[in-house]
C-alpha cells in the first residue's frame, strides 16, 4: 500500500499532501462498516469536503477502495447519501472481528459481480439498504437494475436480523441471507437464511 501511494498515485496525479492522503486510509481502516461523512473526515484532515471526495475517488482509481452506496430507486439520490467504504486488500483492515467479516464479505460479493458483469454482460452494483427508522441490511446485490440478494453480517449474533424481514416485505423477490461467523448449522426462517460465513463465503452465488 506504502509503494501505490508513494509510487501510483504521484504517477496518476499531482498530489501534494501525501501525508493526509495516509491519514485518510488510515481513518478509512478504522471505519469500515460504517457510513462515511465527508464532513467528518474533512474536519479531521483540515481540508475540504471537495478535497476528501477527490481523494477518495483517488484511492478507488488505485483500487485501494471500493464504495457501496444506498439503495435508492432514484439513482441521483442515492449518490447524494453516504457511502461505505471498503478495501481490496483484507490485511488493511483494523477493528474488531465485524469489520473484518463484513469487509471478508463485501468484497466476495463484487468480486462474484465482476464475474457476472464480464462473463454475461449485466448492469451489476453493490449497495446497501437503510431507511428512515434507521433499519439497516448490509448489502444488497442489483443486477439489471433488480434486487437479487440481501446479506446481513453477524461476527456472532444468531439471532435473525429484524431488518432483513422488514426489507424483504418490499423486495419479495430478492433472496435473504444473515452470514454469521461460526454457525455451526443453517437455519431458515420466512424466508431468511441463515450460513455460516465460511459457507457462504465459499459460494456467495451472486
Amino acid at each position: 500500500m506504502d509503494t501505490i501511494i508513494r509510487e501510483d498515485l504521484l504517477d496518476l496525479e499531482k498530489v501534494r499532501d501525501l501525508k493526509n492522503i495516509e491519514i485518510l486510509i488510515d481513518l478509512l481502516k478504522e471505519r469500515v462498516g460504517s457510513m462515511t461523512s465527508y464532513s467528518a473526515l474533512a474536519e479531521d484532515l483540515q481540508v475540504s469536503i471537495h478535497t476528501v471526495k477527490h481523494w477518495l475517488q483517488i484511492l478507488e482509481s488505485l483500487c485501494l477502495v471500493f464504495p457501496v452506496r444506498p439503495y435508492h430507486r432514484n439513482i441521483s439520490r442515492s449518490l447524494l447519501k453516504e457511502s461505505k467504504y471498503y478495501f481490496y486488500d483484507l490485511g488493511a483492515v483494523e477493528g474488531d472481528l465485524s469489520a473484518k467479516l463484513e469487509n471478508a464479505v463485501a468484497a466476495a460479493l463484487l468480486r462474484d459481480l465482476h464475474l457476472r458483469e464480464d462473463s454475461t454482460g449485466s448492469h451489476v452494483s453493490l449497495q446497501y439498504l437503510r431507511d428512515k427508522d434507521k433499519n439497516e441490511v448490509d448489502f444488497l446485490v442489483v443486477v439489471d437494475n433488480r434486487p437479487i440478494l440481501m446479506v446481513e453480517v453477524k461476527a456472532s449474533d444468531d439471532n435473525f436480523s429484524r431488518s432483513l424481514f422488514r426489507f424483504l416485505k418490499y423486495l419479495p423477490d430478492a433472496r435473504a441471507v444473515q452470514v454469521v461467523y461460526g454457525l455451526e448449522r443453517r437455519k431458515e426462517s420466512g424466508g431468511v437464511e441463515m450460513l455460516s460465513a465460511a459457507e457462504f463465503l465459499a459460494d456467495p452465488k451472486v
